[in-house]
């Protein structure tokens, strides 16, 4: 053992000492370079996502500013409040008959638009605008250049631009008026801008609203480099997802987790918080719009980079590392080839029945005299063991054979109990014709079963003792056993276990004549197949209770499970002994299944892989 550890110990300290040494070097460096390179990466990223919100919201701050622009300059036009106010009033008297009345307000309204159209310019730096009375009329310009007499107070908005401070408000919605003038993948979505103007005396006139589609920011936004994988989302002011789908409630979680923060919301400053263990949260509110931008990054997206580094590292340090290794293995090959050829003979080494007598012992001289005693050793330890695997294959095929006819042996006094008591019952009957024939079909039966120490025999064989067998029956029970054999030619030669059929038809006939009234039909039907054949034995009696099924099962299902076989008695060993025999003989690729016919009796097969 001392020698076996030192041999040992000499592998584990040229091997195991480099690796340990390079395991230290590998987690320092690492360590280092994670330390220093996740603080440096974190900060670029943080500093990058706070850029990009500012960015964005500045986005959404210049076009609340553009739209504010816009309503400011009709709200300042007393020329363009003039003509709403004439169109207004004009549309009281549309049935009037009065021409020039009509010129009038045609021109008026013509005027109203150019004046409009103004505003608007060559560069549109909105798209539409409406105005509203706030009693009844909208008059339109931009995309949708059309008038109604819808009441502002019929839109969803003004219940909110109403609540609204200094009656203003900035939302985005989708417009229906506009959807077959706008025809953008994103529908009619637009940012709106709604504002109260006044007369000269103060008093509320009537309300501006100017419009722009979300795709001129959502295009700006498309334009930021995304350099970390990150997701931007945007929500008004009542948490209402506007980007990247408008009205997702599947993206309204990060506004909740904003929302329930203790920080303020309404802030120009960009906060960073976790939203859970696997993301960042970068946002901010603007306090003009309301809006608030949100930028979501995953940790594996944010620490991307520095996962490569380390690879790269790693990748490099393993390089490193084999080269040194195989440094070490040359200058431990003298060491290592006396020790290689110790287990080499060790792995060639079988101890099994079919390679007992191939082992060979070749003589080795390591040059090493503590390496030359432990293979003396260990070759003398291989030689007494094949000695003692021979010697124990020799004792368990005795073993098989002494099992094997023990259990045949039990047949012998079985069939002749049975023979007995059918002859009494016949002398009972003062059947003396029959029982000397019986006499001498039990005769010829005794014989077969005296007649060698065979396990197998043909099928023919086992046939032939069977029909003998159920000449004796036909001898007690006369026309009341009926019996059918229908065995293919290719089965005769089959090699079965001896006594196995007749015991089987002997079962059937107890207990079919116990069950039911005669005649009593006793059906043997063989099949084979290219690698199976089986047998099949029934009887129209009233076939195996569940109890006994399942009581047989369970002893079954122990055998093979433990391999120990039970104690037999005469009484109760019939279908057990057939079992264990096949098992045995057929080493464990056999067929043996226990059931009953749909219409009442026992069946019972028997079967095995062909040549076995």
């Amino acid at each position: 053992m001392k020698l076996q550890k030192k041999s040992t110990s000499i592998q584990s300290t040229l091997f195991f000492t480099y690796f340990y040494i390079l395991f230290v070097v590998l987690i320092t460096f690492m360590s280092i370079s994670i330390i220093s390179e996740s603080k440096k990466i974190k900060n670029n990223a943080f500093l990058l996502m706070k850029q990009n919100v500012n960015t964005i919201s500045s986005y959404i701050d210049e076009e609340a500013n553009t739209l504010n622009t816009v309503a400011l300059n009709i709200a300042y036009s007393n020329l363009i409040k003039e003509r709403f106010t004439n169109y207004i009033n004009a549309d009281e008297n549309v049935s009037s008959t009065n021409q020039d009345v009509a010129y009038d307000n045609i021109q008026n309204t013509k005027e109203l638009i150019d004046m409009l159209t103004t505003i608007l310019g060559p560069n549109q730096p909105v798209v539409q605008i409406y105005l509203y009375s706030l009693d009844k009329g909208v008059f339109g310009v931009g995309l949708d250049t059309t008038t109604s007499k819808l009441s502002a107070k019929d839109f969803s908005w003004y219940k909110p631009f109403i609540s609204s401070s200094h009656y203003r408000l900035l939302s985005c919605d989708q417009d229906k008026r506009l959807e077959d003038f706008y025809s953008y993948k994103n529908g009619a979505t637009f940012i709106s801008l709604y504002e109260m103007y006044y007369n000269s005396y103060n008093i509320p006139q009537g309300i501006i609203e100017v419009k722009n589609p979300i795709s001129y920011l959502t295009q700006k936004i498309k334009n930021i480099v995304k350099s970390y994988g990150e997701e931007i989302y945007i929500y008004d002011q009542n948490g209402n997802s506007i980007y990247p789908d408008f009205l997702n409630s599947d993206h309204s979680a990060y506004f909740s987790s904003i929302t329930s923060n203790e920080k303020p919301i309404n802030s120009d400053e960009v906060i960073t918080d976790r939203y859970d263990k696997n993301t960042y949260m970068f946002y901010k509110t603007s306090e003009d719009t309301g809006f608030t931008v949100t930028i979501a990054v995953k940790n594996n997206n944010l620490f991307k980079p520095i996962y490569e580094y380390i690879k790269a590292n790693v990748i490099i340090l393993l390089i490193i590392a084999l080269a040194m290794l195989l440094l070490s293995f040359i200058a431990a090959h003298i060491i290592t080839t006396p020790i290689t050829k110790i287990y080499r003979q060790v792995q060639s080494f079988k101890l099994d029945m079919t390679n007992s007598n191939k082992n060979i012992f070749p003589d080795i001289d390591t040059h090493i005299i503590e390496f030359n005693t432990l293979y003396s050793a260990l070759v003398t330890m291989q030689q007494k063991a094949q000695r003692s695997m021979e010697r124990e294959i020799t004792l368990q095929n005795q073993e098989m054979q002494s099992r094997m006819l023990a259990l045949q042996s039990q047949m012998n006094p079985h069939f002749l109990y049975n023979s007995l008591a059918t002859i009494q019952c016949m002398a009972d009957e003062h059947m003396d014709d029959e029982i000397q024939l019986m006499c001498q079909n039990i005769s010829s039966i005794l014989r077969y079963i005296a007649s060698d120490k065979e396990l197998l025999v043909p099928l023919k064989l086992e046939v032939e003792h069977t029909l003998e067998y159920l000449s004796c029956m036909k001898t007690r029970y006369d026309d009341d056993i009926i019996y059918e054999i229908a065995i293919p030619n290719e089965m005769q030669n089959i090699k079965i276990p001896k006594l196995c059929l007749q015991l089987i038809v002997e079962n059937s006939i107890k207990f079919a004549t116990k069950s039911v009234k005669p005649p009593w039909k006793i059906n043997i039907n063989g099949t084979i197949t290219n690698s199976y054949w089986e047998l099949s034995i029934s009887d129209n009696g009233t076939g195996f209770a569940d109890s006994e099924i399942e009581i047989l099962n369970e002893k079954i299902n122990e055998i093979n499970k433990t391999g120990l076989l039970p104690n037999l008695e005469i009484s109760g060993m019939g279908l057990m002994n057939i079992y264990i025999r096949f098992k045995l003989l057929y080493k464990g690729s056999h067929i043996f299944r226990i059931s009953n016919l749909a219409h009442g009796g026992a069946l019972l097969t028997i079967g095995g892989k062909i040549n076995e």
